[in-house]
């Protein structure tokens, strides 16, 4: 069966890291094209599904990643609580459910036009771009339907899910922490819990790393401490270290979107430097949104709930 990835696709989204022209903006495609709507998930090729499809289901078990609807039921960055409304119909016969809510207050793929990334010029020192070089504008105008969430749900994302459990790695190795506060978690550490799950990756793969923040809100975190955290108006969430280093081995080992439980996937707020442990040794920090959404069109599921996913991969 031929690859239906564009020449273009192939040559961008197949060079290592250091070989790509500019790691910032890996922007594939014609304007309003398939290959730039799927961003990176172009790498789910009907070859890696048919043999993710082929190898890796063994015992025919499914769960659920949704968190429920409602969580966070106390958001913060001013997002509304989910709003859940049972109107009556036909005196009373039937019922319909109305549903209005935030995607990002639960379960959801950050989306191409969710993020952008700095892109100044002379005229304008704080212009801003998104995937593909879409502007606020454009996003904004109703008629454009760019970049769209249409390309990946015509197609879905289907592929082999890899699950770093960072929850697990951490009690046996005695780490505590709270998954509202800025402790990240570096690569060497994922590369660890690989070697200790005896997880080899492949182009392709979906990554899913757990936090441990749905665990923490639903069974440890009292109402005034969601509140709490609710009204901060400086919040902060666990997750993966934003270095460069990260990046470059989220891009060659091929991952065709990342996912999380934690509500940024990545550390947040951004941190402008990491230490490394035992060592004098500094990193630069970035935010890992502006190159993984803005800068290579991939996918970034925030706020999944891995709880029933770790119990069934023990």
């Amino acid at each position: 069966m031929g690859s239906i990835i564009s020449a273009e696709s192939d040559s961008l989204h197949y060079k290592d890291y250091d070989s790509l022209p500019d790691p910032r903006r890996v922007w594939v495609g014609a304007p309003g094209s398939r290959e730039e709507g799927l961003g990176r998930l172009v790498l789910l090729t009907p070859e890696v599904v048919a043999n993710a499809a082929a190898t890796c289901i063994k015992t025919g078990r499914r769960t659920s990643l949704n968190w429920e609807l409602t969580k966070l039921d106390i958001a913060n960055f001013n997002r509304a609580p989910a709003q859940h409304h049972i109107v009556s119909l036909l005196n009373g016969a039937a019922y319909d459910d109305v549903y209005i809510f935030n995607p990002q207050q639960s379960s959801q793929w950050d989306g191409l036009r969710h993020f952008s990334a700095p892109t100044p010029i002379e005229s304008d020192p704080k212009r801003r771009l998104f995937y593909g070089g879409m502007t606020s504008g454009e996003i904004q105008d109703r008629n454009n339907t760019r970049i769209g969430i249409q390309h990946w749900a015509k197609e879905g994302i289907c592929g082999r899910g890899v699950l770093l459990d960072y929850v697990e790695y951490a009690a046996r190795h005695s780490i505590t922490y709270s998954t509202f506060s800025n402790h990240s978690i570096p690569l060497h550490t994922l590369l660890d819990i690989a070697r200790e799950q005896h997880t080899q990756f492949r182009r392709g793969d979906i990554l899913f790393v757990r936090v441990g923040i749905t665990k923490e809100w639903d069974q440890q975190m009292s109402e005034t401490d969601k509140l709490a955290y609710g009204q901060s108006s400086n919040p902060q969430h666990a997750g993966l270290e934003g270095t460069e280093e990260m990046l470059r081995w989220i891009w060659n080992e091929g991952f065709s979107a990342v996912a999380s439980d934690a509500i940024s996937f990545e550390v947040y707020p951004e941190q402008p430097s990491y230490k490394r442990k035992g060592t004098d040794i500094t990193v630069p920090g970035l935010f890992m949104h502006e190159y993984l959404i803005a800068g290579w069109g991939m996918p970034v599921g925030e706020l999944f709930d891995l709880e029933e996913l770790s119990r069934i991969c023990k």
